[in-house]
């Protein structure tokens, strides 16, 4: 089986970003991720859902812990990732969960195999599903981080309409 070569357009996109992201100060990665919290808490599609999933960040990328607070504090689940074998599933979220999750090879945190949490496709599927990216184009497009997981957890959504989320 041959492996897909990546795309060098792609590549370099992520390397630029990668650049533009590590040149920010810390207060200014504060204040983004500020504004994305702001305007996620306040969207309709938000407000509405209560079963979201949604990713631990890491520094690259926007503070996504005040998010999962929030989910939590209005009595809404937090589903995150864990990858394994090449699937990736959407394990919810316990109180404690980010003190005693460890990290994987590429830094991101999530349960370990010794930590069963309810599957969110397997215990009723998800409302809002919001995903990591490198880059994002003005029509939604998303350039992710190069591993296709997210690509195909998405598509497993789509090809399951009793589970996947509703479009409002």
């Amino acid at each position: 089986m041959s492996k897909i070569k990546p795309n060098p357009a792609k590549m370099l996109l992520r390397d630029e970003i990668a650049t533009r992201i590590a040149s920010l100060s810390t207060e200014e990665k504060k204040r983004q991720s500020k504004i994305v919290y702001d305007k996620l808490i306040n969207h309709p599609y938000y407000k509405s859902s209560k079963r979201i999933s949604l990713f631990m960040s890491t520094d690259q990328e926007i503070d996504t812990a005040p998010i999962i607070d929030h989910i939590r504090g209005r009595g809404a689940a937090a589903f995150i990732p864990q990858y394994a074998g090449g699937v990736m599933k959407m394990l919810r979220m316990e109180t404690g969960d980010e003190q005693s999750m460890p990290l994987t090879r590429h830094g991101i945190q999530q349960h370990g195999k010794d930590q069963p949490r309810d599957d969110a496709l397997e215990t009723g599927g998800l409302d809002l599903v919001i995903t990591p990216g490198v880059a994002f184009s003005r029509s939604g497009e998303r350039l992710g981080h190069g591993g296709g997981y997210y690509d195909k957890f998405l598509t497993g959504l789509r090809s399951h309409p009793e589970t996947a989320p509703k479009v409002k």
